[in-house]
């Protein structure tokens, strides 16, 4: 309920020009640390979204009309990225 009197452009982490999902967007205050939530990404979510740059997908959130989380899909890992290559050993140990 603060006011939206600080204007953001709020993007991904990929410093590209269409990693931007608001732009001049008012909203209140946001520090260092502080966590968006974006209900709805389009193109940015889960089933559009590609490894670019060998970015890990991150997991997937259900936010229920109870007000309660709950995890649909796990953050991809290392081994995720990595499973398909059958070149080398390079995941030989994991």
């Amino acid at each position: 309920n603060l006011p939206c009197d600080h204007m953001y452009d709020v993007v991904g982490s990929l410093c590209e020009n269409n990693d931007k999902f608001a732009i001049d967007r008012m909203l209140p205050k946001v520090d260092k640390g502080d966590l968006l939530v974006i209900h709805d990404t389009g193109a940015h979510g889960f089933a559009m979204g590609y490894n670019y740059n060998g970015k890990l997908k991150s997991a997937e959130l259900l936010l229920k009309e109870d007000g309660s989380v709950q995890m649909i899909r796990r953050a991809e890992t290392p081994k995720d990225y990595f499973v398909t290559f059958d070149f080398c050993d390079i995941l030989k140990n994991d």
